[in-house]
């Protein structure tokens, strides 16, 4: 179904005989539609189609773009996609992407992306052009940020460029672009012009209601538009899940803690478009709350525990894009940011220590405050060969701050403390590649250089067990990537080179010492930059029966850097020992991703309308200083689903069948818990009455399988309490849009 489609992910260590039957169908029947496209179709009839990178509709990708999309893996969900597949979260939008998931945290929501097996700041998430906050996750029950604060109804398309990348800077394990919508997606071409729609819908896994309204308006050469989402729901329920009222405390309970959920996000774009170019301003506003009754969290000491946690990001930024015929460039874009993101976690309870009994509140909050200016220039040029040079550089200033409150009420103290002491960072990276065509453009070869520099300033205030110092570094990289075009329809395309990652905040400074506690965590400053070196070869068909890519990729890394590695043991002020993040000496990630397109109608007869699709992910991770699995490497992962559009694209539905590999004992490592193999079947559909009312459901998980999510129950024991991490069972979605 050209609305739905695409292949979540979960990824990992030895294939699922389970999966090869479905996929290899899919496969085998791409690869006989390259032969047969080779025999029937003359040779300058349907070539090699780049995957589409999602950029807002009239604005052309960069110079770095299009080299991005010959020589990478890339995962593409457009706004098309989000609304078919009923996605109500980042999360459901990378459901059916092979080596692409979204962590969650629990309590605190969303973490960030999981990209061929690395998560938190190894992967490069920006939204328009901006980096998004760093994670700061510290080892404590209290506070968690959030990297993905957007809602799925202000974004025009997700791309996930995977694998490393030089140019893109600190994406390790790959880049995440996600794309703001913008007046010309809903705008005629040329002349006056104004949008308006309204969509609502429903999600009984979490019975949740969300109402967007879109306005978009084109008067002479200025253009706006303002999307304004609310959402309102419940905590999300698992497969235990059954209506009752369960008052269950304690580690053994099996449903999620009950609470309230509510989003907000309110964008706004005005632009001044011109024959040469664009100049507009971005705003936008971003809050996520929720208060839960946290019963799995309560013991003989904590009692009636609840919590109200908030999420919020404010945005204001300015951006050009031109096209100038000058000596140095034929195409700049520049934008500058400010960006402000703040997690407030505070959690309530009656704290009994001994025969003390008294009201405790618990207040963390982290902010990141930040600056960016970004610029991106492209030159073309003819010395000897046509050459497409582009350079750029991205200045990054962020202010950190952590406080922590410990309030006793009964006896109206409060203890301030910080994880981290105040402190701002300074990022530089400057960039230059050069794309060398030859052979009438069959062939490419691009060189790229990137240096970074990035420096710590500290605050020490004293609020922190002990002073840090400041750190700095920086570093050279390059790459080399390109392309052949065997013939119009089979193009090969690869890239090596080498990956940089600067130590976040969190890692260098996290510093947790608390009296009565039986463990400590260190601080460590002097941790060093993690590196990479990355090989991706692929093969990419296009052609009149369908589509086909097939990758392979392999990355060493360098300097790895791993949390809550022990330092020791202190027996008598710490006897569960010391910690720290330490970096490793080496460590490597190695897989293939498969996925395939077949139109039906052109390969077998059957109707219009009908396609197939398949895709697959298998990743394996390993400390080589140890021999051990990494955990965050996810299990295989592969999707079938059949489609239809009716011609007149007036309906359509896909079945979508997901296949988990389980996960060994062996991979699973310390980890008590490996949960085991499965299967999940969604059907979705959607409806248009008339010109103005579209009309889209869903029903997810049919056969109402238990099941658990690796990334959720990694470190977890086996106990009675595991199943609340369980899934949900068969829930179902749906939601309606008028456009005026």
């Amino acid at each position: 179904m050209k609305t739905s489609s695409h292949s979540a992910t979960r990824c990992q260590r030895r294939p699922a005989s389970l999966l090869v039957s479905p996929l290899a169908i899919a496969i085998s029947l791409a690869a006989s539609a390259a032969q047969a496209q080779t025999a029937i179709a003359p040779q300058n009839e349907h070539p090699v189609s780049l995957p589409t990178l999602e950029v807002n509709a009239k604005r052309a990708p960069s110079a770095v773009e299009r080299t991005t999309l010959e020589q990478s893996t890339v995962a593409t969900v457009d706004a098309e996609k989000l609304a078919s597949t009923l996605s109500y979260s980042i999360a459901d939008a990378t459901r059916y992407e092979p080596g692409v998931l979204v962590t969650n945290k629990g309590r605190f929501g969303l973490a960030g992306f999981n990209v061929r097996g690395l998560d938190e700041n190894r992967v490069s998430i920006g939204l328009d052009g901006l980096e998004m906050a760093e994670s700061y996750g510290p080892t404590s029950t209290y506070l968690k940020s959030s990297r993905v604060s957007v809602d799925v109804e202000s974004l025009a398309g997700i791309n996930v460029i995977k694998g490393g990348d030089a140019v893109a800077g600190s994406g390790l394990s790959g880049v995440v672009d996600m794309r703001l919508k913008a007046p010309e997606d809903f705008l005629a071409p040329s002349g006056n012009d104004s949008y308006a729609s309204f969509k609502a819908g429903y999600r009984s896994d979490r019975k949740a209601f969300f109402e967007s309204t879109t306005l978009a308006a084109r008067r002479g050469e200025f253009e706006s538009l303002l999307v304004l989402t609310n959402r309102h729901g419940q905590a999300t329920r698992n497969h235990e899940s059954n209506g009752s009222d369960d008052r269950t405390s304690g580690a053994s309970r099996t449903t999620p803690d009950p609470g309230d959920i509510d989003n907000y996000d309110l964008l706004l774009k005005l632009q001044r478009v011109m024959d040469n170019g664009r100049i507009g301003m971005v705003a936008q506003k971003y809050r996520a709350s929720s208060q839960l009754h946290a019963f799995s969290s309560e013991t003989s000491s904590y009692r009636d525990y609840f919590t109200d946690d908030s999420l919020t990001r404010t945005r204001l930024g300015i951006y050009q894009d031109a096209l100038l015929d000058t000596t140095m460039f034929d195409d700049v874009r520049w934008r500058l940011d400010w960006q402000r993101t703040s997690t407030i976690d505070d959690s309530s309870f009656t704290y009994a220590s001994g025969p003390s009994v008294y009201e405790r509140k618990v207040d963390r909050e982290y902010t990141q405050n930040s600056w960016q200016l970004k610029a991106d220039f492209a030159k073309a040029l003819e010395l000897g060969v046509p050459q497409q040079l582009a350079y750029g550089v991205v200045i990054k200033r962020d202010a950190y701050n952590n406080r922590n409150s410990d309030f006793n009420l009964d006896a109206g103290t409060v203890e301030a403390t910080r994880f981290s002491p105040p402190g701002t960072a300074t990022r530089i990276g400057l960039y230059l590649q050069d794309r060398l065509s030859f052979a009438d453009d069959r062939g490419s070869l691009t060189p790229a250089l990137r240096f970074d520099r990035y420096s710590y300033d500290l605050d020490n205030d004293g609020l922190t067990s002990q002073s840090y110092d400041d750190a700095e570094d920086r570093a050279l990289t390059g790459q080399i990537g390109g392309t052949w075009r065997f013939t119009p329809n089979l193009q090969l395309f690869g890239k090596t080179g080498f990956g940089f990652r600067a130590p976040s905040y969190d890692e260098l400074y996290y510093d947790y010492a608390v009296a009565g506690r039986p463990y400590r965590i260190v601080a460590n400053p002097d941790l060093q930059p993690e590196y990479s070196r990355f090989v991706e070869l692929g093969l990419r068909f296009d052609g009149r029966l369908g589509s086909a890519e097939v990758t392979s990729f392999y990355t060493h890394y360098r300097n790895f850097i791993e949390s809550n590695a022990s330092v020791s043991i202190d027996p008598t002020n710490y006897p569960l020992g010391e910690y720290t993040t330490q970096n490793l000496d080496r460590a490597l990630i190695r897989g293939f991703e498969a996925k395939g397109v077949l139109d039906l109608a052109q390969a077998l007869g059957w109707a219009q309308g009908l396609s197939l699709r398949g895709a697959l992910a298998y990743i394996e991770g390993k400390n080589l200083e140890d021999g051990g699995a990494i955990q965050s490497v996810p299990p295989v992962q592969g999707v079938v689903s059949l489609g239809y559009d009716a011609p007149s694209q007036r309906w359509g539905s896909e079945l979508a069948a997901t296949f988990v590999n389980h996960v060994s004992q062996a991979d699973a490592g310390e980890s008590p818990y490996a949960p085991g193999a499965y299967q999940l079947y969604d059907l979705t559909g959607y409806l248009r009455v008339g010109e103005h009312l579209t009309l889209r459901g869903g029903v997810f998980n049919l056969a109402d399988k238990q099941y658990w999510v690796w990334d959720d129950v990694r470190g977890l024991a086996t106990s009675a309490g595991i199943d609340r991490y369980t899934q949900p069972g068969r829930n179902f979605g749906a939601s309606v849009e008028y456009v005026f």
